[in-house]
């Protein structure tokens, strides 16, 4: 029997995107659906960042495995690029 194991790098990013997920519904947000589609967002922008760093060889602060900094601009990015698209 194989039993899935998630990276904790993986879980710690979905954990901090969809915190700045929450903080930004709590910013700009009005509707249930808004909060849905800015943790959607910031967990992707966060991973997108990841994906950057990593490509780019970037060590600028990371906890463990995860980029923190380009994390974070990375998903900020994604949720006022959103916030603004919807008007």
């Amino acid at each position: 029997m194989s039993i899935l194991m998630i990276p904790p790098a993986i879980i710690l990013s979905a954990v901090i995107g969809g915190i700045y997920g929450a903080l930004f519904y709590l910013w700009k947000g009005k509707t249930w659906s808004d909060l849905a589609l800015f943790i959607i967002v910031a967990i992707l922008g966060f991973f997108v960042g990841q994906l950057v760093a990593f490509l780019l060889q970037l060590d600028v602060m990371m906890v463990g495995q995860v980029h923190l900094i380009e994390g974070t601009l990375l998903a900020w990015l994604f949720m006022l690029a959103i916030a603004w698209l919807k008007g």
